[in-house]
């Protein structure tokens, strides 16, 4: 346990030096979040050009939610850009499961989308006149920690498949996050969706946590929301379990044939 913690330090710092290279708090701020700003402002006014504020209420709610996922599952791209810089073999021979090594290198992404989403549901409602309830809304963060860890964990796991197909990482981190925006309840309910759609749409992270949040602003604390976060939490395990799978498969080929240096 001691070795899977001090790589998992060790392998956030890594991610937090990336990061810092690659952004500061100006640039973070005015250009990355201003666009995830701007785009949950796109489907609000969505909301308003349809003459509903019940509508304006839920797209801004969903969308709020749904942008930390897109910095969730950047470990797509930091998955993948290790083999393609060629120091995948010397994650492999760090003392502690490849997933550890994994989970460590976009933590600081996940940070960044759950700030992100914080950002938009402590500024945006007010514009939009959608009522909050404060200062219970305050709870909202922690419920996006939440979210956040299912869809990192789903994230891990389609890296791990895609650590295979490196070419295909931008393919694969747009269509595992429209897949979230399209079916979790982000723009249409969950309802809208066939019954033997929604059964797999409950396997998918963000759903539980997204109608917790929902209920929660609704109507707040309950029983309810303390279920469909665990429900939650319990899809993210299950992510995370087929993430360490697939990680150990990939480097067990890797080993096998001689791909494990393979980048391209």
């Amino acid at each position: 346990m001691h070795d899977q913690l001090r790589v998992l330090r060790h392998s956030t710092l890594a991610s937090w030096k990336i990061f810092t290279a690659f952004y500061t708090w100006k640039t973070w701020t005015f250009t990355w979040v201003s666009r995830l700003l701007i785009q949950v402002c796109f489907y609000a006014v969505i909301g308003r050009l349809l003459g509903s504020q019940e509508q304006v209420d839920y797209l801004l709610i969903g969308n709020a939610v749904s942008i930390l996922a897109m910095d969730a599952m950047a470990i797509i791209l930091m998955a993948t850009g290790e083999r393609q810089s060629g120091t995948l073999p010397l994650m492999v021979a760090a003392p502690a499961t490849h997933l550890t090594v994994y989970l460590g290198r976009g933590v600081v992404y996940l940070g960044s989308g759950v700030a992100a989403s914080t950002v938009a549901f402590l500024l945006l409602p007010p514009i939009f006149g959608v009522w909050l309830p404060w200062p219970n809304v305050l709870a909202v963060p922690l419920m996006l920690v939440v979210v956040g860890i299912g869809c990192y964990c789903y994230g891990a796991c389609i890296a791990s498949v895609v650590l295979g197909f490196p070419s295909a990482r931008f393919l694969a981190l747009n269509v595992s996050y429209l897949t979230l925006a399209t079916f979790c309840g982000v723009n249409v309910s969950t309802a809208f969706w066939p019954p033997w759609l929604q059964g797999l749409i409950d396997l998918l992270p963000m759903s539980h946590g997204l109608r917790a949040i929902r209920s929660y602003v609704r109507d707040g604390a309950s029983g309810f929301v303390v279920s469909q976060l665990a429900l939650e939490l319990v899809v993210a395990a299950g992510w995370c379990a087929l993430a360490a799978i697939g990680f150990q498969l990939m480097v067990t080929r890797g080993r096998r044939d001689g791909t494990i240096e393979y980048a391209s």
